[in-house]
């Protein structure tokens, strides 16, 4: 967990869609009456009427506005005395004098003199004072906290909200969920709008903490903030600066109550019985329990209690907390000793055999070995269902409860090692495994130590790495159950993170392979996810290994080690970036669900990638969004190289060069080769932005080399081809050029690799035009491949094929066809958000000598030239051909220019277009 500090101002997180109803209010403030703002004390509705309050600033409304509070609801007359606190004596000259007069005695502006003012003359005198406040400028009335509103003000503000229907005043409230206000029911005739203000989501609560309080939170402790605080802001807050100040809990601690949410919260569970109590922390202790299970260790009269005092909900038998921080106050205010005697309790009824053994485990103070096998059984079921907190917890437990002098101990703290690795937490594997080491017996135990350590929190290098597995091993010599499994972490580690040595590193997974599937499907998974790296890069399909990995075992798996993810980055490699997104989606959901921090991290780079390949940039840019407010699990170079590439992707040559510089120093640093490759091509294609072909081709060769030398054969691994090609065309290196294409087009072709065989297309056609061959034919490939990519979803790739086809047409001094081209790849640059590439191709337009005839009608200019050559009897597939688009676009055009031109089939349109022209 980090933490910045932040400035004031910060923004408002998360309600879009509330703001945005407020400013539809506002922009038309007297069409409805009023806005009622409802919901929970903390929700968020003062931020939102403030908000609404500025809003109607903006909207030149004058404002009078209140927040009353529970101290003031009994003083007479408050609230209109906070309403009126800006407004002059003087504006209000023109009202009746007994009006004005028992106005400004409520408003203690006069004394009393006589008989006390009547509370109908004080009702008029508001009513009379509203309207001529509101005849200089609409008027806002603004009251926040109605529930806290004084009787006498909220009996005057009724009745004049009744009498203002017509006039230009508007009310805008906040309240807590309940029953309406008396002024609610008086402004409902006027047409009042309501808006329950509901909970934040979780992307919100960690944009709020972000924005606000500058943390930066592991997911799986924002997962329990977030449940804890039921997406309530303040309490959120609240809690997020109690974590500021103590750090985090780990797994199996329980969030701090903070002393805001006590006052609230702690304070009434304090208040309530003893039963009452302790029925409430029986069921903050376990988790779903049953009235029949409370029923054995409570009497039901002091449940029927809890219930009807709002502190516990029954569904369908089924107990929980009214609230998750009702639950932590209770903990707070409960002793350890009736904590564990509840624990023991508790494991007598609950039926869960994963639940029973963490109660008994809490309930024991000193080491039992015979409970330490129970928590350990327990801990080893947790895992194999995927719950990765939970599998911590019980295996914290259980080393705590077996002896010192135990055997089981060394297999118990390499348990917990293990678990705390699929949890996401390298650096507390580090520190668990490095005092231990050396009291480890040799062989197996040392083996799994330096496996776990080579991904520990203490490698800070590829090299560091290494170093781990090289021990590994060594202390496997003789034994090939052991060797497999080092053999297995080398194969992986080699290809996907130091992209290299692709043909060992498939030696190494098949010669693991035997023995891995003689010892069972603990060693043979990572084996097979090694083998699928090695296959998958070699160009090779891996769905049989995939079939073969869920095959051998039910147990849940490590999704960060599944070859499911490298099925899905394939997809996207071939081009299909729908299927390969909804896999990706699929297993980061999945890893988020079992609380694998490293692996939502880790498939959360994968979904980049996709949505990189489809030109999705703002998707890309959620995810870093995201990935900056929390705490980085990945190498700084990775952020910085998905960065790069976006802003190579959105032709930000400057920024991208930007992300670019310190991405390949510091993979360069650690050894991290799939970081710097990418960031080299992010690099090489600002530079063609840039028209500077030789720092492209220095940048973009690096990246084919290495990956010709190492094995890489899947084309579109490091989709690098067709930018050198584009390098090497520019710089006149044509032999170059058709050395790298015949390579694409004999890979494309061996895997039969739709984007390889598409690309090949592309770079054919460059190698022709630097060439000055088949000029025509090159022209024809372009248009075709423009098709294709769009057939793909491939966006960028094919705005890219279009802007190369129209400087192409430029060049012979096609005019016309350039400037169709050209425009198309103008548009579908800005469909996609890459105005540099836009503006680049714009320029291009500039150059063409025509000037383009103006739209007619209302037709767009893509629907008008659709429209033009269907007039002219072109069919829609050639219509399609012609515009390098897909006959589904054609016939969506054509479907909207028939309605705009009133006509219904091609027969009428020639006619009705020459009569628009």
């Amino acid at each position: 967990m980090t933490v910045e500090s932040r400035g004031p101002g910060a923004r408002i997180v998360g309600r879009e869609p509330e703001l945005a109803v407020l400013r539809e209010f506002f922009g038309a403030p007297f069409s409805r009456h009023a806005f009622v703002l409802t919901g929970g004390a903390g929700i968020g509705k003062t931020t939102l009427w403030g908000a609404g309050v500025d809003a109607a600033r903006e909207q030149g409304l004058r404002v009078l506005s209140a927040r009353p509070s529970g101290a003031e609801a009994q003083l007479s007359f408050a609230t209109l005395i906070d309403l009126f606190d800006g407004v002059d004596t003087d504006e209000l000259v023109a009202l009746p004098a007994p009006q004005l007069r028992a106005l400004q005695v409520a408003l203690l502006r006069a004394e009393p003199t006589g008989a006390p003012a009547e509370p109908h003359a004080i009702a008029v005198g508001l009513l009379s004072a509203l309207r001529a406040l509101a005849a200089g400028a609409p008027l806002l009335v603004a009251v926040d906290d109605v529930q806290w509103l004084d009787s006498p003000s909220a009996d005057a503000l009724a009745f004049a909200a009744r009498r203002l229907e017509g006039d230009a005043v508007a009310f805008l409230l906040a309240r807590r969920s309940g029953r309406s206000s008396t002024l609610e029911r008086a402004l409902e005739r006027g047409g009042l709008e309501r808006l329950e203000v509901v909970p934040l989501s979780l992307g919100a609560i960690r944009r709020l903490l972000s924005d606000q309080l500058g943390l930066s939170l592991p997911r799986q402790l924002l997962r329990r903030i977030f449940e804890s605080t039921l997406g309530n802001p303040l309490f959120a807050l609240e809690l997020g600066r109690v974590l500021a100040e103590r750090g985090s809990p780990e797994i199996g601690q329980d969030i701090p109550v903070p002393d805001a949410v006590e006052d609230l919260l702690g304070t009434r569970v304090a208040r309530r019985p003893g039963p009452e109590r302790r029925l409430l922390l029986a069921v903050a202790l376990s988790a779903d329990l049953r009235t029949t299970q409370l029923a054995a260790i409570a009497d039901p009269v002091a449940l029927d209690a809890a219930v009807d005092a709002g502190l516990l909900i029954v569904e369908g038998g089924r107990v929980r907390p009214s609230h998750p921080l009702l639950a932590a106050a209770a903990k707070r205010h409960s002793r350890a000793g009736e904590r564990r005697e509840l624990h023991h309790e508790l494991a007598g009824v609950v039926a869960d055999s994963e639940l029973r053994a963490r109660h008994l485990a809490l309930a024991t103070v000193r080491p039992d070995a015979e409970l330490a096998v129970t928590v350990d059984a327990a801990a080893v079921a947790a895992s194999a269902r995927g719950a990765r907190q939970e599998a911590v917890e019980l295996a914290e437990h259980a080393l705590r409860l077996t002896p010192a002098e135990g055997a089981e101990r060394s297999d118990r703290v390499l348990a917990l090692a293990a678990y705390l690795e699929a949890a996401g937490e390298p650096r507390r594997v580090t520190a668990l495994l490095t005092p231990e080491l050396d009291s480890l017996p040799p062989g197996a135990a040392r083996v799994r130590a330096q496996l776990l350590l080579s991904e520990g929190g203490g490698v800070s290098s590829i090299w560091d790495h290494e170093r781990h597995l090289e021990q590994a091993l060594a202390e496997s010599r003789g034994d090939p159950v052991l060797r497999a499994r080092v053999l297995a972490k080398m194969s992986s580690n080699a290809a996907a993170t130091a992209v290299s040595r692709i043909r060992l590193a498939e030696a190494w997974a098949l010669e693991a392979l035997p023995a891995a599937r003689r010892a069972g499907s603990e060693l043979e998974r990572p084996v097979l996810y090694g083998l699928g790296w090695a296959r998958a890069l070699s160009g090779r399909p891996i769905d049989d290994l995939c079939e073969r990995f869920h095959r051998v075992s039910d147990a849940a798996y490590y999704i960060a080690d599944s070859p499911d993810h490298v099925a899905g980055q394939r997809q996207g490699w071939r081009g299909d970036v729908d299927g390969a997104r909804k896999t990706i989606a699929a297993l980061r959901s999945l890893a988020d669900e079992r609380g694998e921090g490293m692996s939502y991290a880790l498939v959360g780079v994968f979904l980049c990638e996709v949505e990189l390949r489809a030109g999705n940039w703002e998707a890309v840019e959620r995810v870093l969004d995201e990935w900056a407010e929390s705490e980085r699990l990945l190498v700084a170079p990775t952020y910085q190289r998905i960065r790069a590439q976006v802003a190579a992707g959105r032709g930000l040559p400057e920024e991208a060069q930007q992300w670019a510089e310190p991405a390949v120093a510091g993979a360069e640093a650690i050894g991290t080769r799939w970081q710097l490759l990418e960031a080299l091509r992010a690099r090489g294609i600002g530079a063609l932005l840039t028209h500077e072909p030789c720092r492209a081709y220095e940048s973009l060769c690096a990246v084919w080399a290495h990956t010709e030398l190492e094995g890489v054969n899947d084309p579109g691994a490091f989709p690098v081809a067709p930018d050198l090609v584009e390098a090497l065309a520019e710089l006149g290196r044509v032999d170059e050029a058709l050395t790298v294409t015949a390579r694409l087009t004999e890979l494309a072709e061996q895997q039969e690799h739709p984007w390889g065989r598409v690309t090949a297309l592309r770079c054919r056609a460059l190698v022709q035009l630097a060439s000055q061959t088949d000029q025509d034919e090159a022209v024809s490939a372009l248009a075709n491949a423009a098709v294709a990519y769009e057939r793909l979803g491939l966006r960028f790739d094919r705005a890219r094929a279009l802007l190369i086809l129209g400087r192409a047409q430029r060049r012979r001094r096609k005019w016309a066809a350039a400037r169709v081209a050209l425009e198309h790849a103008a548009a579908a640059f800005d469909e996609i958000g890459s105005p540099g590439w836009s503006e680049e191709a714009r320029g291009e337009v500039a150059r063409v000598g025509a000037r383009r005839p103006p739209p007619a009608g209302e037709l767009t200019a893509a629907q008008r030239r659709v429209v033009e050559l269907a007039a002219e009897g072109l069919s829609n597939k050639e219509i399609a051909r012609a515009l390098f688009v897909t006959v589904h676009t054609v016939e969506v055009h054509l479907s909207h220019a028939y309605g705009k031109l009133g006509v219904r089939s091609r027969a009428q349109l020639a006619g009705r277009l020459s009569g628009r022209t």
